[in-house]
């Protein structure tokens, strides 16, 4: 198997599946040159505008380029934006070259270079992550970004995509190794139920939301007093802001709510307008959540994919969740899953099967939950299970 310069650029002749990737690039000691089989590509100097102009990069970010080449993005940024940044490539001829050319351009005091693998370097302080790397290469990123990341986070690549994490914006550029730049918000994990009162002529209303989500995708229902659940409209989640409309029945009426709030943890602040009828006009809104421990082992179900029946241990560690699979059939050995999403309390997690991965989707409660599984996108979706087991 080929390793992978993630620090080089270029598309790769040849097209590997995501768990044949298993190994990225060994690290290289630093008074050596590792061998890199992608060709460096730089990137034309109006698409680095391009994507900083798409990030909205401004004085107030920290940019880290994972991948530098030369340098020339987190370089620019410092230049016409007065961001400050930091540049990653494993070729140390790379390194040496941004070091120059940071000083040419007078940003030394802005801009650092290191010589580290992107996998193993820590992207937590930025607020835009800029890639030119290959479509595998940003799938391997992609569970790092999402544990490491701040919601409202921007991440934008020239040219290569994250797959079934659909991007938040993309732009054609002529000067882009595609012609396409692409631009994801790191979402707010929103999963859960969140309650609020409303006050209506003088009496407090209480409202629930049940809220399930997959990257930036959202979907769920509202329920109120005496009425049966409704599902949410025009919902989105845009990095910490999330907004959605409900129909909602108060009595004998039926009035339509738009609500706009910023998640903060286990909680959102914004605001509620009721459109039409005697309750007509904005409110404050005020939704706070019961995290769920999604921490310790669950027996998963999954009728249509019995050979991945198991158990999947979710547990704390390196700053973030971890989880492992253990198959019922064949060897009880635990599988580390990196492909595994927390969002409050939906999950997502892919257990390798053959030449891919069947994905789970879902949530889990304080004992029980589940939700969709198919093996690609194009395939229908059926059901999993899962209850908690005692002991971690």
């Amino acid at each position: 198997m080929s390793r992978i310069g993630i620090g080089m650029r270029g598309r790769m002749a040849i097209v590997l599946g995501i768990w044949a990737m298993a190994a990225l690039p060994l690290r290289a000691e630093q008074d050596e040159t590792p061998e890199l089989d992608v060709p460096y590509v730089p990137t034309h100097q109006k698409a680095v505008d391009a994507m900083l102009k798409l990030a909205k990069v401004t004085g107030k970010d920290y940019v880290i380029d994972l991948g530098c080449g030369d340098g020339r993005i987190v370089i620019t940024a410092a230049k016409k934006c007065k961001a400050r940044g930091l540049g990653v490539d494993l070729d140390p001829k790379r390194i040496r070259e941004s070091k120059q050319n940071a000083v040419k351009a007078g940003v030394t005091d802005l801009v650092e270079f290191r010589q580290a693998d992107v996998m193993d370097t820590d992207v937590r302080r930025a607020s835009v992550v800029t890639l030119f790397l290959l479509d595998e290469v940003n799938l391997r990123l992609r569970p790092k970004l999402f544990a490491e990341l701040k919601p409202g986070t921007r991440v934008v690549s020239n040219s290569f995509h994250m797959a079934d994490w659909k991007p938040d914006k993309e732009v054609r550029h002529k000067k882009a190794y595609d012609e396409v730049i692409y631009l994801w918000l790191i979402p707010a994990p929103v999963g859960g139920t969140w309650t609020w009162r409303t006050k209506l002529r003088g009496k407090e209303v209480t409202n629930s939301l049940k809220l399930e989500q997959e990257f930036q995708v959202v979907r769920g229902t509202v329920s109120s007093p005496g009425a049966a659940d409704v599902a949410i409209a025009k919902p989105v989640l845009a990095g910490e802001e999330l907004r959605f409309t409900a129909r909602l029945r108060i009595g004998e009426e039926r009035v339509e709510v738009a609500y706009r709030g910023v998640a903060d943890g286990n909680v959102i602040r914004g605001t509620q307008e009721w459109r039409g009828g005697p309750h007509a006009g904005k409110r404050p809104w005020m939704a706070k959540r019961s995290p769920v421990d999604v921490t310790g082992r669950w027996q998963v179900r999954a009728p249509s994919f019995s050979r991945c029946n198991g158990t999947l241990r979710i547990r704390r560690g390196g700053g973030g969740l971890k989880a492992a699979y253990v198959r019922d059939k064949g060897p009880n050995k635990e599988l580390p899953l990196p492909g595994f999403y927390v969002w409050g309390s939906s999950i997502r997690f892919e257990i390798p099967s053959g030449d891919s991965a069947v994905v789970f989707s879902g949530s889990l409660g304080p004992d029980a939950g589940g939700g969709s599984v198919s093996r690609d996108e194009s395939e229908e979706r059926t059901t999993w299970s899962a209850k908690r087991l005692p002991g971690r």
